[in-house]
């Protein structure tokens, strides 16, 4: 059984807890004119997926009124997330979501479902609305401004605070702080990946399924 005082939950957001990129859900919809460019070009692993989001948004000129309508109207979230928030709070579990995406619209999402933003601790990156389009920058734990790996610098640096780390995840951004987790949650990518290489994880599609788990296997 683990032990509720030193476990901390980190959490991906798209794709994650959603079902699809809230990221890409935007730029398909708004642009700018270089989103094709910048996203073939993290495709090709010729950048990284916080570049993608700076070198995207930047030129983004939607107000954020406008930005904050279209993503609670169309985002989608994996069945039982509202349930399995529920769950940890009740349980008073420590939970975190740590995202490459950018706040703004986490915020617009998670409020669509009755989640109050500022009730979660948040990392992800950090959006700035200016007149020509939206500034966004990543950073560190000890923050520094970081263009890779922002969501395995979380997880290294919850490892010196928490004795275990439940990680879920679904994309290949997710194997490096995967790796040193103790227990992971996967889907798509990520869970393709460590069916690959015969890692121990646990698959899921919607979190009824998570809850079960916790329940009947991990004994929370």
């Amino acid at each position: 059984m683990l032990n509720i005082d030193t476990t901390l939950i980190q959490l991906d957001f798209d794709n994650t807890l959603t079902i699809g990129n809230v990221s890409e859900l935007i730029h398909d919809q708004f642009g700018p004119g270089n989103w094709d460019e910048v996203y073939a070009k993290y495709l090709n692993d010729l950048i990284t997926v916080e570049e993608s989001n700076i070198f995207s948004f930047k030129n983004l000129k939607i107000p954020r009124d406008d930005l904050d309508e279209f993503v609670r109207s169309n985002v989608k979230f994996r069945e039982g997330v509202l349930d399995f928030f529920i769950y940890l709070n009740a349980l008073k579990l420590d939970y975190v979501i740590v995202s490459s995406g950018v706040d703004f619209y986490i915020y617009s999402a998670l409020s669509s479902i009755g989640i109050d933003p500022n009730s979660v601790v948040i990392k992800s990156g950090k959006s700035d609305f200016k007149y020509n389009g939206i500034s966004v920058k990543y950073l560190n734990p000890y923050n520094k401004y970081i263009v890779d790996g922002f969501k395995h610098s979380y997880t290294e640096f919850y490892k010196n605070i928490y004795s275990k780390i439940i990680y879920f995840g679904d994309s290949h951004t997710d194997i490096k702080p995967a790796s040193i987790s103790d227990i992971v949650f996967a889907t798509d990518g990520l869970d393709r990946y460590l069916n690959d290489k015969k890692i121990d994880h646990y698959s899921f599609d919607d979190f009824n399924n998570v809850l079960k788990i916790f329940q009947y296997n991990l004994n929370l």
